[in-house]
This record gives C-alpha cells, sequence and structure tokens, in this order.
C-alpha cells in the first residue's frame, strides 16, 4: 500500500512515455487485447458499463477499466462484472511495481491502475478491453491503447485547466483516442462540432466515423424509481425495448451510444449481436453511485456523481421528475476546480434545504468549504455547514425534515457516503435497501 500511497500523492502525468515503456517492458500486453475506447465529458462510465455488460451476456470474456473507484481500488478492474480478486491485485501490482522500478521510473496512480489492468486482463485471457478515459484523451494514460471502436459520448465544458476553454479545443483532446484504422462514434448534437470531429478523427487516420444519432434511433420510455426504459432502433435492434436499472433519461443517450459501439463492432466481424443477450446486457448492468437510490423506511437517499454543471443539470432534471413536491436536501461538495458556482445555482432550483460539507476521502484535498457556503448563499435561504457527509446523513435521517436526501457533487463525495450507506453504521443503520439494482451489496 505504501507503494499505491506514494503515487496518489505524486499527482498526475501529462505524458504517455513512462506508461509506453512499463507496458513494453511487461511484453505489451494492451496491444493483444481488442479493445473498445471511450471517452466523453458525462456518460462515458455508463456508456462503458453498458458496453461491457452486453459483451458479457454475448460470450465474450471482457474486462472494464474506469475510474475514479468509489470504495474499493479493485472496483476499477473488472472481468464478467466482477472486480479483480485481492490476491490477482497484488501479483498484478507486484509485476508491475518491478518493471517500473528496474526501469527507474515512477508512476502516476492512474497510470499505475491501467498498468495493473491490462495484465490482468490478458493474463485472464480477455477477448475485450472495455476502458474509459480519466481526462480528455489525448494525453491520458489509457490512450497507449489501440482501440477497434471509439467513442466520444458527448462534449461539454469540464477540465478546462487540462483540455482547453472551448467546445473545439475540448473535442480535438478527446478526439486524440483515434488510431489509424479506428472507427470512431461520436454522440453530439451541434453539426459543427460533429463535421469538426470528424475532420480531425480522419486526419488521424480512422477507417469510419458515425453519428451515433444517425446510426442509433429510438425513444425514451419512462423514468422510474427502478430504472430507465426505451427503445433502440438500429441494424441489428429493430425496435426492441430494452430496461436499465440505472435511473435517468439521459441513460437513454448513453444506452445508444453503447448500441452503437457494438454495431461497430458486428460490422468490423469481431462480434455477432443477439438481441435477447443484449436485453440482458443492459438489464444486468450495475453501475453505482449514479442516481443510485436507496430507501429507509418512507424517505429515500439518492447517490449521484454529477461533478459538473451539465451533469448537475441532467440530476436536478430527473429529481424534479421523480420527486417533484417532495421535501429535499441536498448534501453537497465540489472540487474547487469545478464550476461551482454555476452547480450550485442548478442544484438550489431543486432543493428545500443546503447541506455544504467537506471531503475527507485521501485522494482529494482540494474543496474550499467556505467558497462553497458562501456562493450557496446566494442562490438559496437555508444552507448549512457540516463537517463531512456523515455528520450530513445523520442530521437529515435524524431531523426528518425531508423526503429524499441527495448526496451530490463529487464521485468523492459520494463513495463516502455509499460506504457508509452499506456498513450499516450511523444513524441510517438497518432497514436500507438498494432501490434501482437487485442487490447494492456486489463485491
Amino acid at each position: 500500500m505504501d507503494f499505491i500511497n506514494r503515487t496518489i500523492a505524486r499527482g498526475e502525468k501529462t505524458d504517455l512515455d513512462n506508461i509506453r515503456k512499463v507496458l513494453a517492458a511487461l511484453g505489451d500486453p494492451h496491444l493483444k487485447i481488442k479493445t473498445v475506447h471511450i471517452t466523453g465529458t458525462n456518460g462515458k462510465g455508463s456508456t462503458a458499463a453498458f458496453t461491457a455488460s452486453i459483451l458479457n451476456e454475448l460470450g465474450y470474456r471482457t474486462g472494464l477499466f474506469t475510474s475514479p473507484h468509489l470504495i474499493d481500488v479493485r472496483e476499477r478492474i473488472k472481468i464478467g462484472g466482477e472486480n479483480i480478486g485481492r490476491q490477482e491485485f497484488c501479483e498484478a501490482l507486484d509485476r508491475v511495481r518491478a518493471a517500473y522500478e528496474s526501469l527507474n521510473l515512477e508512476p502516476s496512480f492512474f497510470e499505475l491502475m491501467l498498468a495493473v489492468a491490462v495484465l490482468h486482463f490478458y493474463a485472464e485471457k480477455c477477448d475485450f478491453i472495455i476502458a474509459e478515459v480519466g481526462i480528455g484523451g489525448r494525453l491520458d494514460s489509457t490512450n497507449v491503447l489501440t482501440g477497434s471502436v471509439c467513442s466520444i459520448t458527448g462534449v461539454d465544458f469540464d477540465h478546462i485547466e487540462y483540455l482547453g476553454g472551448t467546445l473545439r479545443e475540448i473535442a480535438r483532446e478527446k478526439t486524440a483516442i483515434v488510431k489509424p484504422g479506428s472507427v470512431l462514434t461520436v454522440n453530439v448534437e451541434d453539426d459543427g462540432l460533429y463535421d469538426f470531429i470528424e475532420k480531425e478523427a480522419l486526419e488521424r487516420k480512422a477507417s469510419r466515423v458515425a453519428r451515433v444519432g444517425n446510426s442509433v434511433g429510438g425513444r425514451l420510455l419512462a423514468v422510474t424509481t427502478g430504472g430507465t426504459d426505451f427503445v433502440i432502433d438500429s441494424p441489428s435492434l429493430k425496435e426492441m425495448r430494452f430496461h436499465v436499472p440505472l435511473i435517468g433519461d439521459y441513460q437513454f443517450h448513453n444506452a445508444r451510444c453503447a448500441a452503437a459501439i457494438i454495431e461497430e463492432l458486428q460490422s468490423l466481424g469481431l462480434i455477432t449481436i443477439e438481441g435477447g443477450r443484449v436485453a440482458r446486457g443492459f438489464t444486468k448492468t450495475f453501475w453505482p453511485g449514479r442516481f443510485e437510490l436507496f430507501k429507509r423506511g418512507g424517505s429515500f437517499i439518492v447517490l449521484d456523481g454529477a461533478h459538473n454543471v451539465n451533469g448537475m443539470s441532467g440530476f436536478v432534471r430527473n429529481v424534479k421528475t421523480l420527486f417533484g413536491g417532495k421535501k429535499i436536501c441536498a448534501i453537497i461538495s465540489i472540487l474547487s476546480n469545478k464550476q461551482y458556482d454555476q452547480m450550485l445555482g442548478i442544484i438550489s432550483e431543486a432543493v428545500d434545504e443546503l447541506i455544504i460539507v467537506g471531503i475527507n476521502n485521501i485522494r482529494k484535498k482540494n474543496v474550499e468549504v467556505r467558497a462553497l457556503v458562501e456562493n450557496a448563499k446566494k442562490y438559496h435561504g437555508n444552507v448549512i455547514c457540516m463537517s463531512d457527509v456523515k455528520a450530513a446523513l445523520d442530521y437529515a435521517c435524524k431531523s426528518g425534515n425531508c423526503d429524499l436526501s441527495c448526496v451530490t457533487g463529487s464521485l468523492y463525495l459520494v463513495g463516502e457516503a455509499r460506504e457508509l450507506l452499506l456498513s450499516h453504521s450511523g444513524s441510517y443503520a438497518g432497514e436500507i435497501e438498494c432501490v434501482n439494482y437487485e442487490s447494492c451489496y456486489k463485491a
């Protein structure tokens, strides 16, 4: 653990040199497995989870690499929906650490986890790797991967200190995951932005660029506390109805992105689609911390990692749809490099009480609680400041002021809250059930 903790303290890398050298020393396992590489401002994680679950149900052994983790670092590395085992994690970590030390190199935490993941996926003879980009694309450690299919799930403002201050600058960073011969699927509504991405991708020698809105149709049917229902209409999925346990109207768009990916994999001759198995893949998708709904007695707690303006807007829209007329409190913390003023304005429109907290998670320290409180008071007349999410959850459950308590603004905060809920500690212990998944106690 000391080695891992040192990588966390070291922060992020801005080049791919080290990870390339280390993977080469390990035999370039990442180049020996077919890969789907997914980026996007929002929705990339859900799209990756959908895609991996569908491929698993189609009979392909599929590795899934995502970030960040909520509770256990092993969540980042899954095969068949299951976290990497502790022994397997330690064995792969030891091999990767030895490679770094032999080359006299020091990894960032993210590139370390990627190296562990691809080494594990190769050892386990995976047919596919589904890899979610951490930030952007061009300088992200995952960009050592060569995607048979690459996907951009959307382009909006986030991480502008790294990716640029215009949508085209951000789009260029994301399009840089394309490699010669890749197929790129793109989910953007703006015609000019799509044309820009298409041009960038073809200059990078993409074999094809497919716009999700043109290749995959369908319609949203219903969003309930049990999940989302929709119809997909694509070459292999003709007007098929699907259900996912993930809650939110935006999950329909993420599902279309996943459908576009599997259609392109079939076009490349890499898989064979069967509608019933696709349906089971959608239904079995588990993606915690994204409008994950818990129930305690007659009240609800929702955990959602909305961490940018677009994500917060979608979260609030669905809270209003599902819980309009209910008394709602929000427990929120936002990293200081985010557009927290706008996010606080958005959440304030939907809640009766706003509780600002710090984040105890050691992975992120840059939360300015005082600034959050001062900005929140511009938008809301009932703002409370508490030390952490445990105190806030205890208060919300004891006070009985609200029918719904929301924990949002940061996946790190959501991770803290989820660990508390699953440990059954605090005044909310007992009688906690997860509403939109058959079980929220998966390993």
